[in-house]
Parts: structure tokens; sequence; C-alpha cells
């Protein structure tokens, strides 16, 4: 009878995450980026490319083997992106069962369950719907974790062939993923007394700048956790409202993660516990194990990352919880819960009702999305017209825009170039007319309801209406001329590089 109920758990929340990846298609953000990444480098036949459709990156240093497998990927798979990283995502579970079939679990109830651990997990539903690097990057961690787990029980030291070598395309992977892997390795060197695990981790690190030019990459991280420390109090804020030229007293947006005191602390709380439900499971009956000491770091580093000032630029603590769940479905593999006792019961509905909640609040939330009809009918303008070099308002929006308009967008954030667009973004601390005219802007896409105070604090005699509907307005720049411009303080700040998109 469990079984069975297990079995339809399963299916149930299969088929929801199934309708989930379908509404939440159109609100993906990652993928487009990673799209226009793709075409340029199928266009360019290297990586990383130039991708010139972002005005203010300087150069693509993001980690780029994502970047290079979506390049060999078929036109006709990509169109089902979402099923692609749900397919990628499925791995990971596979990875579940080959630990239960190396330690000879039979039990198909624990099976059943582990399967429904993570397929209702909802941090794995909000993020497995679009292309990102975050699935492929948990992958290589989750294997990783599993060589050595066969390092440390069974004393196989050639399995440091492949954590070598696994190490080194992590580096060029995910930077979160990197991050999580570096504070798993000081877990184990301080639970096993072993400075194999962080020695491991240079010699990777040592063999990429050596041979792959990993020092490059490096500095990008460097220099976008620099720029999260400095703005760390302006995650999520009003990019208009809460800036310096046209901010407003008194203003905090309700999106602001951090530095809204007892609000934020509840918040982030809510977000841990909502992205997956599942870890209360493992804390009614804890072992510092081997996979107890990883889901304690991993959990630690969340708690840093939310609500420690100094390890807010490391990441929105919340988004570990990506890696966590198959961590934990590893512990409840070698130490299965026992839910034989009323309270663990009730902890169990508890889990259930919780993840229900979390997946049926994200539902609801790509139901309340009425923008998309509108976006897509400004989006078609822009693409047919004679525009380029766009400010495209709110932030959320240019890497789609750049996609399906084959346009350069005011955007970057993608690699090196941060320090260009510190002064837009998290907040416009400068004048949108002086950003026209310093980077040659030639239009204006605009959400109406993110700012409607925009024509009174503009010098509107700059601009011509062009496309105007229900929630957007396509303005363009009067007596522009396409071409190329960058302000003489940003070129001063990467001196020693080419900045010209060609090179």
């Amino acid at each position: 009878m469990i079984d069975v109920l297990l079995i339809c758990c399963t299916v149930g929340f299969l088929g929801l995450r199934i309708l989930v990846y379908q509404k939440a298609q159109n609100s993906a953000v990652d993928q487009w980026y990673w799209l226009n990444y793709r075409e340029a480098v199928l266009q360019q036949r290297k990586v990383p490319p130039t991708v010139g459709k972002y005005i203010l990156d300087v150069k693509q240093w993001y980690p780029p083997i994502y970047g290079w497998l979506l390049s060999v990927v078929p036109k006709t798979l990509i169109i089902s992106s979402s099923y692609i990283t749900g397919l990628i995502s499925l791995f990971r579970l596979v990875l579940v069962y080959c630990l239960a079939m190396w330690l000879g679990v039979e039990n198909v109830s624990l099976l059943l369950f582990l399967a429904l651990v993570y397929i209702s997990a909802p941090i794995l539903v909000y993020y497995d719907n679009q292309i990102n690097p975050r699935v492929f990057g948990a992958l290589l961690v989750d294997t990783l974790v599993l060589c050595w787990f066969g390092y440390f029980e069974y004393n196989n030291y050639i399995l440091l062939i492949p954590i070598l070598a696994i190490n080194v395309l992590i580096l060029f992977t995910h930077k979160m993923s990197h991050q999580l892997y570096l504070f798993m390795l000081l877990g184990l060197s301080l639970f096993y007394v072993d400075i194999v695990p962080l020695g491991t981790y240079i010699a990777a690190t040592g063999l990429a700048c050596l041979f792959f030019n990993y020092k490059r990459y490096a500095t990008a991280h460097v220099e976008i956790v620099r720029f999260w420390n400095r703005n760390k109090y302006k995650l999520g804020a009003h990019q208009f409202y809460e800036s310096e030229t046209y901010g407003e007293s008194e203003y905090t947006s309700p999106n602001r993660l951090h530095g809204n005191g007892f609000q934020s602390l509840v918040k982030k709380s809510a977000l841990i516990l909502g992205m997956f439900p599942a870890i209360l499971i493992v804390c009614f009956h804890f072992e510092l194990s081997y996979f107890g000491i990883l889901i304690a770091a991993t959990v630690l580093l969340m708690i840093l990352t939310s609500f420690v000032p100094c390890f807010y630029c490391l990441g929105s603590g919340n988004l570990y919880t990506y890696n966590l769940v198959t961590l934990v479905c590893f512990y409840l593999v070698t130490t299965p819960a026992n839910f034989s006792e009323l309270w663990p019961k009730l902890l169990l509905v508890a889990v259930s009702i919780l993840t229900i909640g979390s997946i049926a609040k994200h539902f609801i939330g790509l139901q309340g999305n009425k923008n998309s009809e509108c976006l897509e009918e400004a989006i078609a303008f822009t693409r047919n017209s004679e525009l380029n070099r766009i400010l495209v308002i709110p932030f959320q929006l240019p890497d789609e825009v750049a996609y399906k308009t084959d346009k350069q967008v005011f955007w970057g954030c993608h690699g090196l170039g941060f320090l260009w667009a510190e002064p837009y973004y998290p907040v416009f601390n400068r004048k949108i007319e002086e950003a026209v005219q310093e980077w040659n802007l030639g239009g204006v896409l605009f959400q109406k309801d993110y700012f409607p105070e925009f024509d009174k604090v503009v010098d509107m005699e700059m601009l011509n209406t062009e496309y105007e509907n229900e929630q957007y307005i396509v303005y363009s720049v009067k007596n522009w001329v396409d071409g190329g411009a960058i302000p003489k303080w940003a070129e001063s700040i990467y001196p020693h590089l080419c900045l010209r998109h060609e090179c």
C-alpha cells in the first residue's frame, strides 16, 4: 500500500513539474543569455566567443564549458530547452540510485521515497525549467561527492585521478558550484583531518591556470564577488526608486533580499525552507557521517551567505539548496529515516504540505504574468525596426530582447565588465540622458508599470515614441547615428584589454 502511494505521489509531482516547466518557459531569464552565447560560439567557432550584443560586457569570461556544450546540441532540441535541462537533472537522481546499488540497498519503499524527495524538491522545479549551467555544475559536484565517498570509505586512491579531472571541469562550469565544492572540501579536510581534499583543489587550480588559461576566468570571478560585496544591500533593489539620481526617500523594494531588518530575516528563512522543505527529514535523525558532514557544510554556507553580511557576495544562500537535494538523498541511502513513530510521521506530513504550498505559490505567480504577449509585440516591432543599441527597462529583459531581436542592448554582467555596469546596475545612479549620450544608445524599450514617472524625469525632447501597447513603449533617440561608443571613464577601467567587440 505504501509503495502504491509513493508511486502515485511521484507520478503526480512529475506531472506537476512538467506543467510548471511549460508555464515557466516564458519567464526564464538566464536561458536567453546562454542562447545568445550558443549562437556566438556557432558563428565564431571559438570558446569563449565575443557576444557583441552586450554593450556593457568587456569579455565573455564566464566559465565556458556549459556554453560550449550547448553549441553541440542540435537546434531542434534547443527548442525544447526546459526538457533538456530536466533530463540532465534526472541524471542526478540516477547517481542516487547508483549509490544505492553500490551499497546493495533493496528496500523498494526507500528507493521510491528517494525519487519522491528529488522530483518534488521545489528548488529543482523552479530552476530546472530553463537553460542554465547550475544543473551541469551540480551534476559534477554530485559525481565528486561520490568519488570522495569511495576514497574515504574504501581507501580507493585511484579515484583521485577522476577527482582531479572533474575538479578542473567544475572551475570552467559554474561559479556557485565551484564555491560550494571548495567549502565541502574544507569540511572534509577538517572532519577526516586529511589535507588531500584541499591538495587536489590546489593541484586542479594549478593545472587549470597552467594549461587552460583559467587565470582570466578567476579574474572575472573575483570582480563579480567584489561587485556584489559593494552592492550587497542592493540585490533585488528597484533600479530607479532606490537610485541616487531618481530615488524616492525611505523607499525599499519588497524584492530586496538583504537589509530590511526583521522582514529580511523572515524572508530569507522562508526562502531556504521553501526551496527544499525535505531538509527537515534529516534534522530529526542527523548523524555526523560522510554525507552528514557534507550536508552540514552546505547548510553552514547557506546560513553564512544568507545572514552574515561579509558572505552575501558569494550568492543567495537559498540557491545552495539546489545542491542540497542530492546530498539529502545520498544521506537517506546510507542512513534511512524511520517513520514508524508518530512525530516523524507528523514531520513528514508537514514537509509534504510545505512542498506542495511552495510549488503552488510558484505556479500561481507564473499564472499572474500577463505581460508576455505585450512584450512579444514590442520585441517584434523592435526586431523589424532600424533601432539598435537599446536601453531596456527593467534589466530583467535585455537578454531576451537581445536574443529575439538580434540587436545590441545596454546590458552586460555576464563575465568581465561589472565595473562598466555598476553606474547603472543594480540601481541607475547616472542620468538616463547621460548614458544615452556616452554610449550612443539609439532607443529605449520600456515597461510602463516598472517606472511610471519615466516621462516626468527624463528629457523627452530627445526621444520619439515609435511604438506603444498596453504594457510597453519603444522610443527612438532623435538624430541618432548607429555606431559603437565607449566613454573615456570606461576605457580607463580596463586599459590593458582590447575593448573593441570584434577583438
